[in-house]
């Protein structure tokens, strides 16, 4: 059997992995208190932060794998 591990392959399980992590704590967090246009349970500048860090991660991902953006 072959022990070598695909990076790539296992950098995309992970991923997936902190994806479905994710999924699950947004899911869990109790709705906080919002203003009539705000969607339930979300804070903008939070949303607006984590969509900026993924957005930064999945470039240079596609970087290091060659992709154009």
């Amino acid at each position: 059997m072959n022990d070598a591990v695909d990076p790539v392959a296992e950098a995309t399980q992970r991923l997936e992995a902190a994806v479905e992590r994710l999924a699950r704590a947004a899911s869990a967090r109790p709705a906080s208190v919002r203003a009539e246009d705000d969607a339930p349970g979300v804070d903008p500048a939070a949303v607006a932060a984590l969509a900026a860090r993924l957005d930064e991660t999945i470039a240079r991902l596609r970087g290091v794998l060659g992709e154009d953006a």
